[in-house]
């Protein structure tokens, strides 16, 4: 397969630069602009994650294979929607506190400390546990993100944060549940059968 060459972020040729990345601009929620950097560079790294998390749980959707993967396919796409939310949300706040999030494949893996798999296809119960150990460094990155950005009075972040959290959570319990069989059923439906 050839590799395509050529630039991989452009800069336009025409049109006024309204902010540079990197620099954090006044905010309407008077946040003060030292902890509004401090927040945003916080929430960059769960943007960053969350994205990288989209694709792994959106890579797993389009590859499922087996017994089960009906069942785990509907799950998949329902949890990757809900993590492009959390992308999307954190992302728009992050330019409602003065910032730019990060936005080109590079800046992402850059922040991201969600590990995006390996391009190979790997097993159903392979991928799923990769899934759970992304949902694991969110979660426990989202939950520290919370408290910071209480800390710097921003409860408008910490709820939006803290109301993302509890769909992670379940999210992440479920893939739990899929796992917890060899088969990858989930216990009621083996009750069932």
């Amino acid at each position: 397969m050839a590799l395509k060459q050529g630039q991989l972020v452009r800069e336009p040729d025409t049109g006024e630069r309204r902010q540079e990345w990197g620099t954090i601009a006044e905010n309407a929620l008077r946040i003060d602009r030292a902890d509004a950097e401090a927040i945003i560079d916080a929430l960059s790294v769960d943007h960053a994650g969350s994205f990288n998390l989209f694709y792994l749980l959106r890579k797993h959707y389009w590859t499922a294979a087996g017994a089960e993967h009906e069942e785990v396919t509907n799950f998949l796409e329902d949890a990757y929607k809900r993590v492009r939310e959390v992308n999307d949300d954190l992302a728009i706040r992050i330019v409602e506190l003065g910032g730019i999030p990060p936005n080109t494949p590079p800046r992402l893996q850059e922040r991201a400390e969600v590990p995006l798999e390996a391009e190979d296809l790997y097993d159903l119960r392979a991928s799923l546990k990769g899934d759970l150990e992304g949902y694991a460094i969110l979660i426990v990155s989202v939950r520290e993100h919370i408290a910071l950005a209480e800390e710097k009075g921003d409860l408008g972040t910490a709820e939006l944060l803290r109301e993302h959290l509890e769909n992670l959570e379940d999210d992440a319990h479920a893939i739990e549940q899929l796992l917890e069989d060899d088969t990858l059923v989930r216990a009621e439906v083996r009750k069932e059968r």
